[in-house]
């Protein structure tokens, strides 16, 4: 788990040296995965559900949006016809949402681990969504506001 979440550390901090308009807000998204390791290593159930959320929010925005399914597919099969990469940020996508799958497994596979597992768990996991997807789309707002009519359309059609 913590492995993934470095991962996808490395993969944001890649983004955004191949592509400067998203570097702060990469940044700052990043901080986001540093929660989840600094709690999940104390077995934090907000740790888990920090993760959950970010992982699930992410992937299904890709598959929403076609980016990951259209541009890093697209950008990957250039690759393993020509072996050039075109755009590295493209490039980065599928596998990182492969990596936010394996999150998930972790994740819940950690929580049921744990020893103890209450009715309330399910608070915690829908407060932590609220927060990480709070904050994930205040920090759009302020670093990547372009991005927010598209996030509109892919949300509300």
């Amino acid at each position: 788990m913590v492995a993934l979440c470095f991962v996808f550390i490395l993969i944001l901090m890649e983004a955004g040296y191949f592509d400067r308009e998203v570097r702060v807000l990469h940044v700052f998204q990043s901080l986001i995965y540093v929660a989840v390791i600094v709690l999940s290593l104390r077995h934090n159930k907000w740790g888990y559900g920090i993760g959950l959320s970010i992982a699930v929010a992410w992937n299904a925005l890709n598959l929403l949006n076609g980016f990951v399914f259209d541009a890093g597919f697209r950008e990957w099969a250039s690759f393993l016809r020509t072996g050039h990469i075109t755009n590295p940020v493209w490039w980065v996508a599928p596998p990182a949402w492969f990596v936010h799958v394996a999150l998930i497994i972790c994740l819940i596979s950690a929580y049921l681990r744990l020893p103890t597992k209450k009715l309330s768990d399910i608070a915690i996991l829908i407060g932590s969504f609220v927060l990480t997807i709070g904050y994930f789309l205040l920090i759009i707002a302020i670093f990547f506001s372009q991005f927010l009519p598209r996030l509109k359309h892919t949300l509300f059609g």
